[in-house]
């Protein structure tokens, strides 16, 4: 049971001691949110507080307890009150009952009966809350389920009022827009079911937030209805009350606001589609097909981080073509020579014709860019390892989700190999020392990944992990690992430092995995080798 607020009033000051001091009413998980000398006062202290249950006496001077539940009733408040009362003053129990008073104590009232009736107020205004949180996620449901069927075209047009009505979502509104939220997942992220249904969850609830700081600011009051689905994207139904609500401004308004949670870090990167504004709810599963293609298409679109896609606006709908052709020889003969302005030109000339002449979707272009990829390693300087960094890289490019993105990696890598032809054998060593200096010197930040130092060199994260290898004989990880238990070792000799102190120091936010690392690492635990040495 949660914690409940008491709100105790009556006129003699001997009774409200005792009210103080008859039950120990903190270890009952009950908060006393104040003790009173009349209604007066006590109804002035509820207009900004609200309160779960009061007890009070009846017969009070300037406001009793018959005006004060009148008050109650008045303001739609859900406090429950409880009457102290002597015989005398029994005459106003009829009264009380039509204002639904909670229950009656005849005074002098017990410990056990004062608390027995405090906690019976308590279990009621559970039962209430849990019966509409029950009721509130039933119909919740029933909304989202009405609205995926709806986007999706599912229920005829003749049913539509009809069941909008009895979901609760107005068929007669003055506007209907349709959203989408795109969701994919960033370069080196992976999520299960679970880890992905929460965080479309969150995303949900930062959406809300920002509906409500928009309305806040703006004024204008407007409703979103999420689709109930298993697509790891948010669909939803923007429904307004007044009438011309849905402007383009305030649509464009609403989705910069929504492209701020950008800033909140999270692992995943979104995009925006949105339909235009309709009158007639029955013309929202057509809208939803022009919003899906928008973001279907988001691949194309430029840049890296969040983005924004207007369904009017979006690409005209495309024959792909059949097949690709690709000027691998003079790509792979300007590699080779170590041409890099020429390989540059090469790929630039390749993409951007997707942009704006050729439609290409996402399957295809990333079979382009694997397509330069092996291209670009027949020109690699040979290397034993050539097989592993070449199924490294080609699993790469498949976690890639836009043209840009493609675009940008098959540079950075064709230009590396483009380099190293024409700089000769010793520029790996070079890089690999590189390398290693920067772990050396950054090995204590807890997230240090072969990412930062990739993009420390400016060069691609497959190339890096394989010639780290090659030129040290051991991976990244392995190298990490080694740099931070020597330094804890160091330390523990050295430093009267806890062991939770070096963990942090060494990039470990827990001094558990640390000790499971540095006994995995020496054969003994942090504290037996300090001990030992």
């Amino acid at each position: 049971m949660r914690r409940h607020s008491v709100l105790f009033i009556d006129d003699e000051e001997l009774i409200r001691q005792s009210f103080l001091q008859l039950v120990d009413w903190e270890g009952r998980q009950f908060d006393v949110a104040g003790v009173f000398k009349d209604g007066e006062d006590a109804w002035e202290y509820l207009t900004a507080h609200p309160v779960d249950i009061i007890v009070t006496d009846i017969n009070m001077p300037f406001m009793n307890g018959i005006s004060l539940l009148e008050h109650i009733r008045r303001e739609n408040l859900r406090t429950r009150v409880l009457f102290l009362t002597g015989y005398e003053y029994f005459e106003y129990a009829h009264k009380a009952v039509q204002l639904k008073a909670f229950d009656f104590l005849l005074k002098p009232v017990t410990t056990d009966q004062l608390l027995s009736a405090v906690e019976r107020a308590a279990r009621d205004i559970e039962k209430e809350e849990a019966a509409q949180a029950a009721v509130g996620k039933s119909l919740e449901l029933s909304q989202s389920e009405f609205v995926n069927q709806l986007l999706y075209g599912q229920i005829p047009k003749e049913d539509i009022k009809k069941e909008a009505l009895e979901v609760g979502i107005p068929s007669g509104a003055r506007g209907y827009v349709v959203m989408m939220a795109a969701v994919d997942e960033v370069e080196g992220k992976t999520y299960t079911d679970g880890q992905a249904i929460e965080l479309k969850h969150r995303l949900q609830d930062k959406i809300l937030r920002k509906k409500q700081e928009m309305e806040n600011r703006d004024g204008g009051v407007f409703q979103i209805y999420f689709a109930r689905n298993l697509s790891p994207h948010i669909q939803m139904l923007l429904v307004a009350k007044e009438k011309d609500m849905f402007t383009s401004d305030f649509i464009r308004g609403f989705m910069d606001c929504l492209l701020e949670l950008e800033k909140d870090g999270e692992p995943y990167r979104v995009t925006l589609a949105v339909g235009r504004s309709h009158r007639r709810m029955e013309h929202v599963p057509e809208a939803f097909n022009q919003v899906l293609h928008a973001a279907r298409d988001r691949h194309i679109l430029k840049g890296k981080g969040w983005k924004a896609v207007y369904a009017s606006d979006s690409l005209p709908k495309k024959e792909e073509k059949n097949q690709v052709v690709l000027p691998t020889d003079t790509f792979l003969h300007h590699i080779r020579m170590g041409m890099v302005e020429e390989v540059e030109q090469d790929i630039k000339n390749i993409y951007e014709p997707f942009r704006h002449k050729e439609y290409i979707s996402l399957a295809s272009a990333k079979m382009v860019t694997t397509e330069l990829a092996i291209t670009a390693f027949k020109g690699e300087l040979s290397s034993k390892d050539e097989t592993v960094s070449y199924l490294y890289y080609l699993n790469h490019i498949q976690q890639l989700n836009t043209l840009d993105e493609l675009e940008d990696d098959i540079t950075k890598f064709a230009v590396g190999i483009a380099k190293r032809r024409k700089g000769g054998g010793n520029h790996k060593k070079k890089i690999a020392e590189q390398a290693l200096e920067y772990l050396k010197q950054n090995y204590m930040k807890e997230d240090l990944s072969l990412n930062d130092i990739a993009g420390f060199l400016n060069i691609s994260v497959p190339y890096l992990a394989v010639l780290f290898k090659q030129e040290t004989k051991q991976n990244f990880s392995g190298h990490l690992l080694e740099v931070r238990m020597e330094k804890a070792k160091e330390l523990l000799r050295t430093s009267s430092k806890t062991v939770s102190e070096i963990a942090e120091a060494v990039g470990y936010s827990s001094s558990q995995y640390f000790a499971v690392c540095f006994k995995k690492y020496t054969g003994v635990s942090p504290g037996t080798y300090r001990e030992e040495v």
